[in-house]
């Protein structure tokens, strides 16, 4: 998959999709499948996922960075995607000018797939017969007779409900990031762990201890994933990511590694020594020899 990262892209003969596409869900991936399907038709399959400013997003937050959506939609996805800024100059952009100047004009868009409950779906059939692209218009994907939206998973992540997030996800609740280097007290005991950095406006799941898996030079690694404060080791208010890979040793210091959180262990728990937290650690790795392994279940709302 060819990933641009600017605005200034020029293109023709394509099949488009374009939204936020935060989580790349069941609903998203829908949209996507019918988009590659339609785009085997002699046409370039583009996704044009929308890019925000750090300054936009300071209220909000998101299911999936930038990098994880290119993690997410490298196979079976479009065969380009577009990370497509938006910022406090172009943020308010009526949304008529952007099918035509970028999707219609840049682009060369001859079919753009979406969803029937788009919020610009009203624009984009105007469009279509005034600038001549065909819509196709996908079905709502539903999930418990409710359909599976962004702000739906975020709320599931956020409350701990994380089965019922991957459900709707169709995959692992995701986190991406570079590894960076802590105080190295866990190597002290024998359970060296890697730091994992963050955006400050990713969806955290719930404090506590995760099942995880990784994607280590194409090898999968099991973990033992904290995320939250650090009540037995310091003081400080800020969350860390600290990943115990499990049968692995090397140095990823600087590397982008990938923690899917595959089962919620345990909560958070003060305890009185390192010493302590190793003996609890030994216990947790017996917990997470089996992962869950359920299959999603997805329903047409129409």
């Amino acid at each position: 998959m060819k990933h641009i990262e600017q605005n200034d892209f020029s293109m023709n003969n394509t099949c488009v999709a374009f939204g936020g596409f935060d989580g790349v869900h069941l609903g998203h991936r829908s949209v996507i499948n019918r988009m590659v399907g339609i785009s085997k038709q002699d046409m370039i399959s583009v996704i044009v996922a929308f890019d925000y400013d750090d300054e936009l997003l300071k209220d909000k937050k998101i299911l999936s960075t930038q990098l994880e959506k290119q993690h997410l939609l490298n196979d079976n996805g479009p065969e380009v995607l577009i990370s497509y800024k938006i910022d406090a100059g172009n943020k308010d952009v009526p949304v008529e000018s952007f099918i035509k100047d970028v999707l219609v004009d840049q682009l060369g868009a001859k079919v753009i797939v979406t969803g029937k409950e788009d919020s610009n779906i009203e624009e984009l059939r105007k469009c279509s017969k005034e600038y001549g692209f065909e819509l196709v218009e996908c079905d709502t994907v539903c999930f418990d007779e409710e359909p599976v939206t962004s702000e739906r998973i975020i709320g599931e992540i956020a409350e701990g409900s994380l089965k019922k997030a991957n459900k709707l996800l169709g995959y692992p609740y995701l986190i991406m990031g570079e590894v960076m280097h802590g105080k190295a007290l866990g190597r002290t005991v024998g359970m060296p762990t890697a730091n994992i950095g963050y955006k400050p406006h990713k969806q955290m799941p719930a404090h506590g201890v995760y099942g995880t898996i990784s994607d280590i030079d194409g090898r999968e690694v099991k973990g033992l994933t904290n995320i939250g404060k650090r009540p037995s080791v310091d003081d400080y208010s800020y969350v860390t990511i600290e990943a115990f890979l499990l049968a692995f040793s090397g140095d990823l210091y600087g590397r982008i590694i990938t923690l899917e959180l595959h089962a919620y262990i345990r909560g958070v728990v003060k305890f009185n020594s390192i010493e302590e937290v190793k003996a609890q650690v030994n216990k947790d790795v017996e917990s997470i020899k089996t992962y869950l392994d359920d299959n999603v279940s997805v329903n047409s709302c129409a």
